[in-house]
């Protein structure tokens, strides 16, 4: 694609225009301030309302609009700011269809689809992150070990909310702290094989034109 100016030419305007969208919305929020004064009675206001009082999120939200702004707008840190900027739009336009703002969710719906062009011209830069090749061998473990993880953390969970749910109810201990230790003994094991595998994985890398891939 970079041999099509006129692309070149609508990913340069639309990263702009999106980062200088968030400027003044995200400024707002840093500043702590009501994103609108319509009444409660009004949905939209409803919602802002419930969202500004959530002041911590609130300005997080905030910050984290002017980060993306920020990467946007510097050329090497485009591609990074438009993997930001994704799920900042996405939210956004899901809110505006939702709670039924009148003619936002067309800016909202606008700025989404620049996010996803953005994200297309620089397809060549994150393309390694899906799994459409090969990986280094053993990077993410395999997906048996995932599943037995998980697995054994979700025994572990369990152990524990029943063995709250014992001291609330005087019931006996016994069986869930059982399972609990059985949950951990399980994780600990599936961690040092994966330990072991890791570090079997690096030795072999090691060798001189070695190259695994998964």
């Amino acid at each position: 694609m970079l041999r099509q100016p006129a692309l070149q030419v609508l990913a340069i305007v639309a990263r702009v225009l999106i980062a200088l969208a968030f400027v003044p919305s995200g400024l707002v929020k840093i500043l702590d301030e009501p994103f609108t004064s319509l009444p409660q009675s009004d949905p939209v206001g409803f919602f802002f309302a419930g969202f500004f009082s959530a002041h911590g999120y609130y300005r997080f939200v905030g910050g984290a609009q002017w980060l993306a702004a920020a990467l946007l707008l510097v050329p090497r840190t485009a591609t990074l700011g438009a993997a930001v900027t994704l799920p900042i739009v996405l939210n956004i336009f899901v809110i505006t269809v939702a709670v039924g703002f009148r003619g936002t969710p067309v800016v909202t719906g606008a700025m989404l689809l620049g996010t996803l062009f953005l994200l297309a011209w620089d397809w060549d830069r994150w393309r390694p992150l899906l799994p459409v090749q090969g990986a280094p061998a053993g990077r993410h473990g395999t997906a048996g070990q995932s599943v037995v993880l998980a697995g054994a953390a979700g025994l572990g969970l369990a152990a524990v909310l029943g063995a709250h749910q014992t001291l609330v109810t005087a019931a006996a201990p016994g069986p869930r702290l059982a399972a609990l230790a059985a949950a951990a003994l399980l994780g600990l094991a599936v961690v040092w094989r994966i330990y072991g595998s890791a570090r079997r994985h690096r030795a072999i890398s090691a060798e001189p034109g070695a190259q695994i891939v998964e």
